[in-house]
């Protein structure tokens, strides 16, 4: 069992790792900060390729143990109290930077999501400028008073 509680810490330390990139993402978003937002994209990446190779490994356990169809709850569940209480708070606190997690990033793809509608609507048909970036002229209504 210290191999999974190695597997859930090390998921821990990710996911806590990232609550503070993806925070500063969703800062970066909110004040069009292009630049930040690439290098929090980056940091974002690495640690999505840290997630991935941590789950490889705990399929990995989990097929040498006969347990792949299981997920970190239901092993929880199924381990003697000993072990269980040994592995829970680890889980526990995994589970919630899991979930703090989420919620920034949430946020942040809502905030992305409206940025980029504005975008959309600056660059789209009706909207002051070209996809090229060039200024165009608006289309008067037939009824316009101006000529």
């Amino acid at each position: 069992m210290m191999e999974l509680k190695e597997i859930i810490l090390e998921l821990d330390d990710v996911l806590e790792g990232l609550i503070p990139i993806e925070e500063r993402k969703l800062s970066a978003a909110a004040n069009y900060n292009v630049v930040e937002l690439e290098e929090c994209m980056k940091r974002e990446q690495a640690a999505v390729l840290q997630i991935r190779g941590l789950d490889q490994k705990r399929e990995a356990w989990l097929a040498q143990k006969g347990w792949s169809d299981k997920s970190f709850r239901q092993i929880l569940d199924f381990l003697p109290g000993e072990e269980r209480g040994q592995l829970e708070p680890s889980f526990e606190r995994m589970t919630e930077n899991f979930r703090m997690f989420r919620k920034v990033n949430e946020d942040t793809n809502m905030v992305l999501k409206t940025n980029l509608r504005v975008v959309e609507n600056l660059t789209g048909k009706n909207g002051p400028y070209s996809p090229e970036g060039t200024q165009q002229e608006k289309e008067r209504h037939f009824t316009s008073r101006k000529a």
